[in-house]
C-alpha cells in the first residue's frame, strides 16, 4: 500500500513506537564557523527596515519574494541581487506567501484578514480575498494546482478555501473587514466619538474582490490557530495547529477537505515539513517530530542539544527540508540534521530569531533561504549539504552486476542497528522505504506492514505471468531482515562498517553478508526473469527489521497479513554460510532456543560479607547451586526427559555426516558436528548481582541468564514445562529462605526442512551447475525464529541455500562476502524461482 492509498482508506488512530527517541542536534558555538564543513555557502543578504515573516521563491523567474512586518512584499533578483521592487496592498503584517506551480501567480495573507493575488511577471495585485467572517490574521497558506483551490489558515481556528478564478469578480468592497462596523473596536468611547482601529483598504483598478461562501469556511477546524499548512500529494491538505494536532484532509470530495488523519503532537505545531513520505512537525517547545505518513507511526523526536534551560522552551517558527538533510530554524539561528548520519552543525544565521525559512533547486544548485527579525533576508548556497548519503549512479532499471553493487552499497550504508532504535530508528525507517521503492521500481507491488513498537516488515510481491490452462501459479516466499547487529568497535574494522568497501574480490560492510547481500541477490534474480518475461510464478518478500532482536513482533503482524499474503507454495531464505570456503552448500536444520532469567532474591538489603557473612544463606551461592543441578560433570542435561524423543542417527544420516567430514577442507570430526547440530544444549551466559558490584558485598539479588538449545525432535512447549518444574523441584530441595523468579524471555522453534522434496533437488541441480560441485547438505546450532513459523502458518516447506563462506565474519569485525558468492547466489536463485512447482505437484 502505498502512502496515497493510506490515506486514501480512512480514519486511522496514529501508532506511536515506544522509544520517541530525542536525539539531540550537534551545536557549535554561536557565530563560529564549523571546523569540519563549509556546506552552507552565503551568496547574498538583503535588509530592510523590518521583521522578514515570510518569503517564497521563483526559481525560474530568478524572483524571491519576502512579507515583511511593515506591510510589503519585496521582490528580490536572485541574479544581480538586486531589489526589483515592493509589492504594496496590505493593510498589516505578510505573515505567509504561496506560489502556483507555473510561477505566474503570487498568494500573499496577512493579520489584515485578507488573502492578496499578484501577477508575478507585471508585478501587480489582481484579487483581495476575503470573508463575511472575523478570521482575525492569516497565519498559513497554500495552493493546490489539482483543484486550482487557495486555503488559508486563521487565528479563529477556522480553515478557508475557494476555487480561483482569475475571472471571479463575486465581492463588495462595503464587505471588506477594513469596511465593516466592529462592535467592539468601532463603538463610541466615553467621549462619544467614533475612532475606528481599522484601515482603509486602497484597492488597485485592476484589483477584482472574490468573497469566500459560506460553503468555503471550516470553522473550528483546529482547536486553536492554524500556523501551518502544505499540500501533500495534490490531494491531502496537512494542517497543524496551536492544539498540537496535525489533520490530514481529503480534497477530493464536492463537499470540501474531509478529514481523515489525524496526529497528536502533545504541544503547538508552528510548522511541518514534507520529505518524500516523511512528515516533520515543529513544536513550540523547540522538539521537532518525525511521522511516517504511510504507517501513521511517530518515530522521532529531534531535540537541540543546550545547558540553557531557557533554551529547551526555543519556538520551531519554521523548519525546510531538503532531499538529504533538514534545516531547523529558531531564535538560535538554523540547526542542521543531515538523513543517515550523525548531526552536523548549528550555525548563526541572522543576529535574531529566525522566522521563515525555505528550500529550492535552481540550475541544479540547492539554496536554503531564511528571514529573521534581524531585518535580513539570507540566501544560502547548500548544494554540498544536499550531497545524497544513498545516491544512484544509474537507473534503477538496470539489472546487471553493477548496478547490484550500487545497490548493495546504498543498502549497506543505512545503519540498521535494531537493538538501539534509540539511536537508528531514523535510519532503519528510511531503509525500509529505500526497499519499497526498489520493490516497486523493479515492477513489484510493496508495502510497509507496521509492526507495534518496532521496525516495519517489508512487503512485496512480483506477480508472474497468467498460466495458459487458467490454474494457479506458484508462489514462493522469499524471508530475509534488513536489521544488522551493531558495530561499536569501529577502530578494529579495516573501513568504514556502513561504508562498502570492495577490496581483492570481496566486499566488506556491516550487513554485507547477514543479511543485505542475499535480499539483493534474489531480488535481482527476480528482477532478471521479469525483464525477460519468463516470470511464471508469485514471488512474495517478506524482509522485516527486528530478527535480530529476536523477530520482535514478527509473527503477529504476519497472522494479522494472512490473507494479504495469500497462499504459499515454498519459502525459501538464505541466511546462513558454508562449512568451509570452498564447497556450497543447502541447509536442511536449525536449532531452537529458549532463554530465560533466574533470580534468587533475600529479603535482606545488599549487606557487608565482613558483617552479615555467613548469617543468612546468600542468593548468588543458591543461584549457583541451582544452576549446578542442571548438567553433570561432562555437561548432559539432567532435566527429566530431556533426551527421550532424541533419535539415534539413521544410516542416511551416519553417511551424509561420513561425507561431509571427508570432503571438508577445514579440519571437522563427526562428534563436533553431533554436538553442533543433532543434539541440544544449555548454556549459562552470565549472572548479574545487585549492590555497587564490590568484593565486599553480599548481594541482595543475583540473576542468572540461560539458554537451552533444542532440536526438531523436541518439543519446544514441553521442554519449557519440564524446565521451569526442575528449577521449581531442585530450589526447593535447597530449602533456602530466599525466593526464586524465573523468566522465559525469548523462544524459537528449531527447524527441519525435507531434504527430498522438489526445492532442494531444483536447488542442488543449480548449485551443481554454478560450482560444478556437489553442495553440503548441512545444519547448524543457532536459531533464527521466522522459519518455523512461515513454515506453520502457510503450510509450506522451507528451504534454506547458504550465501557466504565460513569466513565472512558474520555478527564479527570486517564482515564480508565474497563478490562471486552474491553474483553465484543471484544466478543459482533465479534457475531456481523459475523452476519450483506449486507444492502439490511437487
Amino acid at each position: 500500500m502505498s502512502c496515497h492509498e493510506a490515506l486514501e482508506a480512512g480514519p486511522l488512530a496514529p501508532r506511536f513506537l515506544p522509544l520517541h527517541p530525542k536525539i539531540p542536534f550537534e551545536r557549535l558555538t554561536v557565530g563560529e564557523p564549523d571546523p569540519s564543513t563549509e556546506d552552507e555557502l552565503l551568496v547574498h543578504r538583503w535588509h530592510h527596515d523590518h521583521s522578514v515573516l515570510s518569503t517564497v521563491a521563483f526559481p525560474t523567474l530568478g524572483l524571491l519574494f519576502c512579507g515583511t512586518y511593515d506591510h510589503q512584499i519585496m521582490v528580490l533578483d536572485m541574479d544581480t541581487f538586486e531589489r526589483r521592487g515592493t509589492l504594496r496592498g496590505h493593510t498589516g503584517s505578510v505573515l505567509c506567501l504561496a506560489k502556483s506551480s507555473d510561477e505566474k501567480f503570487l498568494f500573499s495573507g496577512g493579520s489584515d484578514s485578507l488573502v492578496k493575488v499578484w501577477d508575478v511577471v507585471e508585478l501587480k495585485e489582481t484579487h483581495t480575498i476575503y470573508s463575511l467572517v472575523d478570521i482575525g490574521d492569516i497565519f498559513s497558506l497554500c495552493w493546490c494546482d489539482a483543484n486550482k483551490t487557495i486555503y488559508f489558515g486563521c487565528q479563529n481556528a477556522s480553515i478557508l478555501f475557494i476555487e480561483f478564478d482569475s475571472e471571479m469578480n463575486t465581492g463588495d468592497p462595503n464587505s471588506l473587514p477594513s469596511n465593516r462596523f466592529d462592535k467592539f473596536f468601532d463603538s463610541k468611547g466615553p467621549t462619544g466619538a467614533i475612532s475606528s482601529s481599522k484601515k482603509s483598504v486602497e484597492l488597485q483598478k485592476t484589483t477584482r474582490l472574490i468573497e469566500v461562501p459560506s460553503s468555503g469556511i471550516m470553522s473550528y477546524a483546529h482547536n486553536g490557530f492554524i500556523y501551518t499548512m502544505k499540500v501533500f500529494d495534490g490531494t491531502f491538505l496537512i494542517t497543524g495547529g496551536g492544539d498540537g494536532l496535525v489533520h490530514i484532509w481529503d480534497l477530493r470530495s464536492a463537499k470540501g477537505p474531509q478529514l481523515v488523519r489525524t496526529f497528536d503532537n502533545d504541544d503547538s505545531v508552528l510548522s511541518i515539513a514534507l520529505q518524500g513520505n516523511f512528515l516533520y512537525c515543529g513544536m513550540a517547545n523547540g522538539q521537532l517530530k518525525q511521522w511516517d505518513l504511510q504507517t501513521s507511526q511517530q518515530i522521532m523526536t529531534l531535540q537541540n542539544e543546550t545547558d540553557d534551560s531557557d533554551n529547551d522552551e526555543e519556538d520551531n517558527l519554521t523548519i525546510a527540508v531538503a532531499d538529504y538533510c533538514i534545516f531547523k530554524a529558531s531564535r538560535n539561528g538554523v540547526s542542521k540534521w543531515r538523513f543517515g548520519s550523525s548531526p552536523r552543525h548549528f550555525w548563526e544565521a541572522h543576529q535574531g530569531q529566525v522566522l521563515t525559512s525555505e528550500v529550492f533547486t535552481r540550475d541544479k544548485k540547492t539554496y536554503l533561504v531564511t528571514g529573521g527579525d534581524d531585518s535580513s533576508v539570507a540566501l544560502w548556497n547548500i548544494t554540498n549539504a544536499n550531497t545524497p548519503t544513498h545516491a544512484h549512479r544509474k537507473s534503477i532499471v538496470d539489472t546487471d552486476n553493477e548496478s547490484l553493487l550500487q545497490h548493495l552499497n546504498e543498502f549497506v550504508s543505512f545503519r540498521t542497528v535494531s537493538k538501539n532504535p534509540e539511536y537508528f530508528i531514523d535510519e532503519s525507517r528510511r531503509c525500509a522505504h529505500y526497499l519499497t521503492n526498489l520493490f516497486t521500481k523493479f515492477g513489484a507491488e510493496s508495502e510497509l506492514l507496521p509492526v507495534d513498537n518496532g521496525n516495519p516488515i517489508v512487503y512485496a510481491c512480483f506477480k508472474g505471468q497468467q498460466t495458459q490452462d487458467g490454474s494457479k501459479r506458484p508462489r514462493i516466499l522469499w524471508y530475509g531482515h534488513y536489521d544488522v547487529i551493531e558495530a561499536e568497535d569501529s577502530l578494529a574494522w579495516k573501513s568504514d562498517p556502513f561504508k562498502m568497501n570492495s577490496t581483492d574480490g570481496y566486499l566488506y560492510g556491516r550487513g554485507v553478508s547477514d543479511n543485505k547481500g542475499p535480499i539483493l541477490a534474489a531480488i535481482y534474480a527476480v528482477a532478471d526473469i521479469l525483464q525477460t518475461g519468463e516470470l511464471t510464478s508469485d514471488i512474495i518478500f517478506l524482509i522485516e527489521g527486528e530478527e535480530e532482536c529476536g523477530s520482535f513482533g514478527f509473527q503477529q503482524t504476519i497472522k494479522n497479513n494472512v490473507e494479504k499474503i495469500g497462499e504459499v507454495d515454498w519459502v525459501m531464505l538464505s541466511n546462513s554460510y558454508w562449512l568451509d570456503d570452498t564447497t556450497p552448500c543447502l541447509n536442511y536444520g536449525l536449532r531452537g532456543v529458549l532463554s530465560a532469567t533466574v533470580e534468587i532474591s533475600s529479603d535482606s538489603p545488599d549487606r557487608h560479607s565482613g558483617v552479615e557473612g555467613g548469617v543468612s544463606r546468600e542468593p548468588t551461592m543458591d543461584l549457583i547451586k541451582l544452576f549446578s543441578k542442571l548438567t553433570d560433570d561432562n555437561g548432559r542435561v539432567l532435566i527429566p526427559q530431556f533426551y527421550d524423543t532424541i533419535k539415534e542417527l539413521t544410516p542416511e544420516e551416519e553417511k551424509l555426516y561420513d561425507h561431509i567430514c571427508s570432503k571438508s577442507t577445514v579440519p571437522i570430526n563427526k562428534e563436533t558436528l553431533l554436538a553442533k547440530w543433532k543434539f541440544p544444549s544449555l548454556t549459562v551466559h552470565k549472572i548479574d548481582v545487585s549492590g555497587p558490584g564490590n568484593n565486599t558485598v553480599i548481594p541482595k539479588s543475583s540473576t542468572g541468564y540461560i539458554s537451552l538449545r533444542i532440536v526438531p525432535e523436541q518439543n519446544i512447549d514441553g521442554i519449557k514445562l519440564s524446565f521451569l518444574k526442575f528449577l521449581k523441584e531442585s530450589f526447593a530441595q535447597l530449602q533456602s529462605d530466599n525466593h526464586m523468579t524465573t523468566k522465559i524471555i525469548h523462544e524459537a522453534e528449531p527447524w527441519l526442512g525435507e531434504r527430498g522434496n522438489a526445492a532442494y533437488k531444483i536447488l542442488e541441480s543449480e548449485i551443481l551447475k554454478e560450482w560444478g560441485a556437489e553442495p553440503f547438505y548441512v545444519r547448524e546450532g543457532g536459531s533464527i525464529p521466522s522459519v518455523r513459523f512461515l513454515e506453520k502458518i502457510f503450510k509450506a516447506p522451507a528451504a534454506q541455500v547458504p550465501c557466504g563462506q565460513s569466513t565472512d565474519n558474520a555478527h564479527l569485525d570486517n564482515e564480508r562476502l565474497r563478490v562471486a558468492n552474491l553474483y553465484a547466489l543471484r544466478r543459482i536463485l533465479k534457475g531456481s524461482f523459475k523452476r519450483l512447482p506449486k507444492t502439490q505437484l511437487a
